[in-house]
């Protein structure tokens, strides 16, 4: 009899005891923040909120860590100060390229020959740099130009991060859109810009420039709300 009684106790104690177990899981979670949310290393520590179709700014999500869908909207475009670009996008890239004497030696012969690099090339260490010398500098430099200020429904989306993952796409520009001063020193073959005698039979120093844009559009926004204003994750 006395064997039946203990057999009969143990079942409510094992069960008491894995309530415990699970109690003490259950409080060590909630201490580390894997209840409610997931943590994201140097992130908000605040749960991630969605939304879309907003007329207006949550002030109580500042802080915290947002999720949004929807379709991006340009107020203020893109623009490149230097030559007046302007492009309704998120970002505006420009690439700068002149046209230069290239060097291969090989078995204590040099070769020279033309090519378009966007970085200079130091003709004064050539073998013969005086027949093949190239400008010490270039003009101005390729650059990236973030828009004004870009919007989804009614948040301010920092341009980084409005442009982050985005692909970029050709922007052809035509000379007749540049400044008058500027339309006189630039010639445009098939939307990218050419300073120089003649595009189609260019020489060492012309100069070439090209543009691609991150258009607006549909796109899903993962950040921060600092300041009325979605950044990226610290």
């Amino acid at each position: 009899m006395a064997r039946r009684r203990k057999g009969r106790v143990r079942g409510p104690l094992v069960s008491v005891a894995l309530l415990a177990v699970f109690g003490v899981l259950a409080f060590l979670g909630w201490r580390q923040g894997w209840i409610g949310h997931v943590r994201f290393p140097g992130a908000a520590t605040a749960p991630t909120e969605t939304s879309g179709g907003t007329d207006h700014v949550d002030t109580t999500l500042e802080g915290k860590r947002i999720t949004l869908d929807g379709v991006l909207r340009v107020v203020v475009p893109a623009r490149d100060p230097q030559l007046g670009v302007t492009a309704d996008a998120v970002a505006l890239v420009r690439t700068v390229e002149m046209l230069q004497w290239q060097e291969q030696c090989a078995a204590g012969r040099c070769d020279y020959h033309l090519a378009w690099s966007a970085t200079p090339v130091d003709s004064g260490a050539f073998h013969d740099p005086h027949a093949h010398a190239n400008p010490a500098r270039f003009p101005f430099a390729s650059a990236r130009f973030t828009a004004g200020e870009v919007r989804l429904d009614a948040y301010r989306i920092a341009p980084d991060l409005a442009a982050e993952g985005a692909a970029a796409r050709d922007f052809p520009v035509h000379a007749s859109n540049l400044p008058p001063n500027l339309a006189a020193t630039f010639r445009e073959r098939d939307g990218v810009l050419y300073a120089g005698a003649d595009p189609a039979h260019a020489a060492a120093g012309d100069l070439r420039v090209s543009y691609r844009i991150v258009p607006a559009g549909p796109r899903r926004i993962d950040g921060v709300l600092e300041g009325g204003r979605i950044v990226p994750l610290h």
